[in-house]
């Protein structure tokens, strides 16, 4: 779903936060609350569009703080759409710079330093800021917005939660619905995550918007193993986006599961060239060795470090997907345990749980594991890759019956729950 599906992304604080105003790609474009009325006509248009007309802006006014605000929110949503984390640099500077002309009050600016703070992995961060722009602002929508998805990435579910519903009884728009439909999955209620994302769908103001719901709508539908529903909702997204690369991403999976591995080959490879994200890169070293072609598979993985290095050096944390790829891949295991271990300190996030329970059993800790994985399990998320990590788990430490159980479980939600861990086409 959204994140970190919508994942996104991973992602999924970015995912849902920076959707909010309604504006470009899979998750994350345009700041959470909607831009000031005199900054609409730089709102317009793609993000791409938009960065140039506020840059414009910004060269005209260097001053203009409300200018300044929506230029750092819509590098953060260039960023999300181009997966060039270089941009959060800039991002970050004109935030500064729009808060250093107005201190008092600039709620603009605020919440975007969270969503940029959330983009970076860095969620203590973002509820700081949240939290900031909470105090400006208590009933503003993109304040709450920020702010449960900071809750929601530190694991505070409960919160969480009780925001988005606050959310939805103030203004029952697509940000909120989507948020919903994210809350009802992870507590395994995906009829009713269908449900909000379905309404999400109907209150889209725009055609990127739309395809943004229907998108998610193609995840809960893989995700619970329905993979028709889901191909016909990702088909939908991309006519509605033709530009949507996660809607092809999605379709390059659904292609390798059907058995068609020359159309999912030449979907990923036309996916990573436009958006090398971690994820992408991985599923198609997956394929590739799936498909004896270990040296394209190691090519690959060789992007998902170069990758690694420049989120790194533009101030992104390492997060959970990427650790999961280097559990899967055997790559640089000992340091993602490090960093899964820190990470858990400060976010009881099941997506953390999980993905530190994986790093454990790759790395011989199975006991360890096992009490991380009931974390992962706690409350009630259909995940299928959460089952199987456990059956693995569970198999190492002999208790065979129980893995059997995990995995049934893990193949009843999802039989193509993963290309490197699933049967294949």
């Amino acid at each position: 779903m959204v994140g970190v599906a919508l994942v996104v992304v991973g992602l999924v604080t970015t995912a849902l936060s920076l959707r909010s105003s309604g504006d470009g790609a899979r998750s994350d474009e345009g700041a959470a609350t909607s831009p000031p009325p005199n900054l609409a006509e730089a709102s317009a248009g793609s993000v791409e569009e938009r960065v140039e007309a506020l840059r414009a802006r910004v060269e005209a006014s260097p001053d203009d703080w409300e200018a300044l605000a929506a230029l750092g929110a819509a590098y953060v949503a260039q960023a999300a759409v181009t997966g060039d984390p270089a941009l959060y640099p800039a991002a970050q500077q004109s935030l500064e710079r729009s808060l250093e002309v107005q201190p008092d009050g600039n709620l603009p600016a605020t919440v975007a330093q969270s969503s940029l703070a959330a983009a970076r992995h860095d969620f203590p961060l973002a509820l700081d800021w949240a939290e900031r722009a909470g105090a400006i602002a208590p009933d503003d929508p993109g304040a709450k917005a920020v702010l449960g998805d900071a809750l929601l990435e530190l694991g505070r579910y409960d919160e969480a939660f009780a925001m988005f519903q606050a959310m939805i009884d103030r203004r029952p728009d697509l940000a909120a619905y989507a948020r919903i439909s994210y809350a009802r999955e992870l507590q395994g209620d995906i009829d009713g995550a269908v449900e909000a994302m379905e309404a999400a769908e109907s209150a889209a103001s725009s055609r990127t918007d739309a395809a943004f719901a229907a998108f998610q709508l193609g995840e809960l539908e893989w995700n619970r193993g329905e993979p028709e529903a889901a191909v016909a909702d990702y088909e939908r997204a991309q006519e509605l986006d033709p530009d949507a690369v996660r809607a092809e991403a999605a379709l390059a999976r659904a292609a390798w599961f059907a058995g068609d591995e020359d159309e999912a080959i030449e979907r990923y490879q036309e996916v990573v060239a436009r958006l090398p994200l971690p994820q992408y890169l991985a599923e198609l070293a997956a394929v590739y060795s799936a498909t004896g072609r270990p040296e394209a598979a190691t090519q690959q993985l060789e992007v998902v470090e170069a990758q690694r290095r420049l989120y790194e050096a533009s101030g992104v944390a390492v997060d959970a997907d990427l650790a999961l790829i280097n559990a899967d891949n055997g790559v640089d295991v000992a340091v993602s345990l490090v960093a899964m271990r820190d990470e858990w300190e400060v976010r009881k996030s099941v997506f953390v749980a999980d993905a530190l329970a994986w790093l454990l059993q790759v790395s011989g800790r199975s006991e360890e594991a096992l009490a991380i994985s009931d974390q992962a399990l706690r409350l009630g998320t259909q995940r299928a890759i959460f089952h199987f990590h456990r059956s693995e788990i569970l198999r190492s430490l002999g208790d065979d019956a129980a893995a059997e159980r995990e995995l049934g479980r893990a193949q009843a939600i999802n039989p193509d729950f993963s290309i490197r861990h699933a049967d294949g086409p």
